[in-house]
């Protein structure tokens, strides 16, 4: 099974997509063919620790007048959930990467399909394991390119403390998610960091890259799936969470609330 925090970072990554997909999937009450989304996902976790995990959510406005069938090559894959409007395959086995896998859904109303491959794997470069980011600093993110892999989904987190220029003691957080298909990305501190830090206390920040294959599922992207069904078919490679530090390097002090606030009265006394 998948361990918690992979499940987080899939399911996160998944929710993005979906969130994507949703305009168009509440307008499918004009389409009659099923809606389809699938994944073959390989995740690392905090300890090393590699999962695998197959799903394919098969979606009907009008229901199913008989149980469809999901295979991902020769395998079947077992119903997981169902509903009248809705079925869910998924399975935890182990796959090679860098092969291609084909995809068919068997319903009543005929066959769907779609190719991709699982990408191979990849190592984020930058930032290294003992970077720390600072005030002044940018954040610059490389990670090598992964063999069969079309797009990449990014997601970045920060927490850290701060004192703002009242002297006052403050927290900030930052989540994103976006898809790329370059393996570079900067982000300056001015969108980083908040215009009223003064300085920065202590953070932390983690870094997760997929290497993705199939469509991107953003606007104007096309569906992967033909046949007898519509959506969206994706392999994907996870790189392994990057950790850092947020705040000071060096041996320089830093300044307690009380500090800050006597310094600032003085610049106000001036």
């Amino acid at each position: 099974m998948m361990n918690d925090r992979s499940k987080k970072i899939f399911f996160a990554a998944l929710a993005y997509l979906l969130s994507v997909v949703s305009p168009f999937f509440l307008s499918c009450h004009k389409v009659q063919q099923p809606f389809i989304t699938a994944f073959l996902i390989k995740s690392v976790g905090e300890e090393g620790d590699t999962t695998y995990y197959k799903e394919i959510y098969l979606y009907s406005r009008d229901g199913f007048s008989m149980i469809p069938q999901a295979q991902i090559n020769e395998t079947t894959l077992p119903i997981t959930d169902f509903d009248y409007h809705y079925y869910l395959y998924s399975e935890d086995r182990r796959f090679t990467l860098g092969q291609e896998y084909k995809m068919t859904i068997k319903h009543s109303d005929g066959e769907a399909s779609s190719r991709v491959f699982v990408p191979s794997d990849f190592l984020t470069l930058k930032p290294q394991l003992n970077f720390v980011l600072k005030k002044d600093s940018s954040l610059l993110i490389v990670w090598q390119k992964a063999v069969k892999a079309t797009w990449y989904f990014f997601s970045l987190y920060l927490s850290y403390s701060y004192i703002d220029t009242l002297g006052l003691q403050r927290s900030f957080r930052l989540t994103l998610d976006t898809a790329v298909n370059d393996t570079t990305l900067t982000y300056s501190g001015d969108f980083l960091f908040p215009k009223d830090c003064a300085q920065v206390n202590w953070g932390e920040g983690t870094i997760n890259i997929w290497a993705i294959d199939g469509s991107s599922i953003l606007p104007g992207a096309k569906e992967n799936i033909r046949g007898a069904g519509r959506g969206f078919y994706n392999g994907a490679n996870h790189s392994g969470e990057r950790y850092f530090r947020i705040g000071q390097s060096g041996a320089r002090t830093l300044f307690s609330v009380k500090e800050m606030r006597e310094r600032l009265m003085k610049r106000l006394r001036r």
